[in-house]
Formats: C-alpha cells, sequence, structure tokens
C-alpha cells in the first residue's frame, strides 16, 4: 500500500486520461496508518445523514410507486456548489506553463453570501521524473459522486474524525460500467491523485472565515502490479469541510441515478443545484436565474455567450429526456447603451410532476432530519466542537423556500 502525498498547485478541464502520467510517487516520506490503525467511530449525524429510506415516488404514468432510497445521494452544502473543477481544455494552457498549471483564482455566492476560491492544480510525477499538473475535470466530478455514493451506503463512518471509508477500484469500475463509462485501472488512480493533490482556499468574504483543504485529505492505495484482479482494499479519508457540513447536519437529498447518467458536466451541475435550493419545486412554479450567475458558480468558461448558450440548452435537453425539466425559456438582456448587443439571459426552468414529486418527498425526508436532529440536540451538541464556520448562515437542515422563483402563466 501507498499513500498519494501529492504536492498542490491549481487548474483547467476534462483531459483525455490515458494521456496522464500513470505513476505518481509520492514525495513525502509520511507513512499512512494501517486501516487498524484508524479510530473508526460514528456520530449520530451520520445515522441522519443515512437517513434514506423507502419513499413515494410519482412515476412518469402519474401513478406513485414505492423506491428504495438507494436511488438518492446527498448533496453537501457549499462544498458541492463550490466552482472547484475546470471544464475547459487544460493542455494548451499547460504548454505556456511548461506543464505546470498556475493557481485559478474564482468567486461565486452561497445562499447570498460572497465567496471567492483559489484552485491549486495537482501535480503527478512520472518515472522519469517528468511533473505535469492537472485540475480537477469532469472526470473527477464523476469518480467523487461515485465515492460519496459508495460511503453513505456502505455504513458510513468517521476515520480519525472525519468521514473516511474502504472501496476497490473495482468496485468504482463497475460503477463506471453501469452508466456507459470505461476507465482503466490507473486511469482511475490518477483521478484519485488529482482530487488528493489539488487544494482548494476558499474564503467567505462577508465574515472573513478561510479554509484551505484537499478534497481527499488522507489517500491509501495499491498498485495493480502488485495485484492483477483490482479488489485490493484501498481507503481513503475525506475532507475536513465535508465533516463540518455532516457534524452540522448541512445536506440534502437528490437523485443520484439521474445526476449519474447524464453526459453533460451541465446537467449534472444544475440538476445539484435545483435539488438542493429550488425546495418549492412546483410544476406550476418556475426557478428562474441569471445565465452570468449559473456560469459563475458553475465556474463555465466559453468564447462567447452565444456558445454558452447554446451548450447550456443542449444540457437543458438532456434533462427534459431524463423526465427532470419540462420547460425552458431565455429571456435576452441586451445592453443599456446597446440595444443590439446581448449582455445576459435571464433563464425560466420548469419542473416536471415528477421532479417536483421527488422534492416533496426531500422534503420530508429533511424535515424528519430536522426533528430528530432537534430531539438529538444535546447529546449532538455536546459531541460537536464550537468553531467559526466558513458556511452561509442561512444553512440549516430544515426545508425553506428557495429564492427566485415565480409561478408560470397559464
Amino acid at each position: 500500500m501507498k499513500i498519494a502525498n501529492v504536492p498542490r498547485r491549481a487548474s483547467l478541464d476534462a483531459p483525455n486520461l490515458s494521456s496522464r502520467v500513470r505513476d505518481c510517487e509520492p514525495r513525502s516520506k509520511v507513512v499512512p496508518k494501517k486501516l487498524s490503525q484508524i479510530k473508526q467511530t460514528k456520530p449520530l449525524q451520520l445515522s441522519l445523514f443515512e437517513l434514506l429510506t423507502e419513499t413515494d415516488i410519482l412515476t412518469e404514468d402519474g401513478s406513485r410507486q414505492l423506491k428504495k432510497g438507494k436511488n438518492y445521494s446527498q448533496t453537501i452544502e457549499l462544498y458541492d456548489f463550490m466552482p472547484r473543477f475546470v471544464w475547459t481544455h487544460q493542455a494548451d494552457v499547460r504548454r505556456n506553463y511548461n506543464g505546470l498549471l498556475p493557481a485559478l483564482r474564482r468567486e461565486f455566492e452561497c445562499r447570498g453570501e460572497a465567496y471567492s476560491l483559489t484552485l491549486k492544480p495537482a501535480i503527478l510525477v512520472g518515472r522519469d521524473g517528468t511533473s505535469t499538473s492537472y485540475y480537477p475535470s469532469a472526470d473527477e466530478d464523476i469518480l467523487e459522486t461515485i465515492l460519496r455514493k459508495i460511503y453513505l451506503d456502505d455504513n458510513p463512518k468517521f476515520f480519525d474524525g472525519q468521514p473516511g471509508m474502504t472501496f476497490t477500484v473495482n468496485q468504482i469500475r463497475k460503477e463506471l460500467k453501469k452508466q456507459g463509462r470505461t476507465r482503466s485501472h490507473y486511469q482511475i488512480l490518477d483521478s484519485l491523485q488529482i482530487l488528493k493533490g489539488s487544494e482548494i482556499v476558499c474564503q467567505n468574504l462577508d465574515t472573513g472565515v478561510k479554509l484551505s483543504f484537499n478534497p481527499i485529505d488522507v489517500l491509501c492505495y495499491t498498485e495493480k502490479s502488485e495485484r492483477e484482479d483490482g479488489d485490493e482494499p484501498c481507503y481513503l479519508i475525506f475532507s475536513r469541510v465535508i465533516a463540518e457540513a455532516l457534524e452540522s447536519l448541512y445536506f440534502r437529498r437528490y437523485n443520484y441515478q439521474k445526476v449519474i447518467g447524464y453526459k453533460s458536466h451541465i446537467a449534472r451541475l444544475l440538476h445539484r443545484r435545483l435539488s438542493h435550493h429550488f425546495k418549492q419545486a412546483n410544476e406550476n412554479v418556475a426557478y428562474t436565474v441569471n445565465f452570468s450567475t449559473l456560469l459563475r458558480d458553475f465556474g463555465l468558461e466559453y468564447p462567447t455567450l452565444a456558445t454558452a448558450i447554446f451548450k447550456f440548452k443542449k444540457a437543458i435537453e438532456e434533462m427534459k429526456k431524463a423526465n427532470v425539466i419540462q420547460d425552458f425559456k431565455t429571456d435576452a438582456v441586451v445592453s443599456a447603451l446597446d440595444s443590439r448587443k446581448i449582455e445576459d439571459y435571464f433563464l425560466t426552468i420548469v419542473p416536471t410532476k415528477t421532479f417536483s414529486f421527488e422534492m416533496s418527498a426531500s422534503n420530508t425526508v429533511q424535515n424528519n432530519v430536522a426533528h430528530l436532529a432537534d430531539s438529538l440536540k444535546e447529546e449532538i451538541s455536546s459531541k460537536t466542537k464550537k468553531k467559526r464556520s466558513i458556511f452561509p448562515k442561512d444553512s440549516a437542515p430544515q426545508t425553506r423556500s428557495a429564492p427566485r422563483s415565480r409561478k408560470v402563466k397559464t
């Protein structure tokens, strides 16, 4: 077993992983603990986190059907809405920096509070000593989504005070195969090391609280050469920011099966956003937002606004096929100086009956979490350390109305 303790830098897109440096040697002599040496605990909050019992689902023909909660996973407050992935092609940028990418700085908002984010790329070192840097990209987004689903389904625990899990590379490959995706053993190891080696510095500009973390804090794995079948147990420990969210009950249910099935990263991002924030979703209530807001908060970069809206409409079509969105409208926002120039779009998104029912069911689960948390308040608070938080003040487990929605005219 070896630990991935990759030096930290930052970067841009979803490159072809087959071209990545395959063998990454750790630069640090830090030796990971054996799994038997790690203190494994299960706080009460984790029992609430996995509160995904059987739930009523409205099927496409309008009937109700009982489905297992295993169709679902959880979004994490703030963390899942940081623009921490790069969706554009990284190779051209890398050439300008001799294979090493610069740190990226982005700004975004969460629940009305302003944040800045600095993304530093991971550096993978080949056997010849050549260093190449990578930003977390679409491949890492998909991998992290799968890892967290495995964590949720497999009796989630804390390893030394942070969310940790055991897994095998074959587990991940099988889940990818279900979605029609193919990744080699080494490609998955590459993505794991990018999540381990990339560094995120996030600051709440309203409170000044700053947090620096890696998406994966500790990674311990086995090279394929040591065991050819890919079933050698590995373990990882997620970042402290996820631990704080779980301890504070800052999470909400979403339809994992639909999100992981999307081919478009924009569809994955938008579905998570709607599931987390659009709590009063209804086929007669539209979600409205400025297109520039989504471009900023998703970390999307396109050469022109026309290209951006074209890509976005393709993602909307995919979500329509998935029975999530029934209607979508764009209203051009023109320049005050030149009425021929479009500066932005005002988007109106109308959910389907099925998605609205799922949101209603998620609200019920969320209310159950809130009620149970309230009954266990003393026990939970006695075991949770008080500290300054980077999370928005409005973060909480109970349901609340999402901003910027309006009734659809009939």
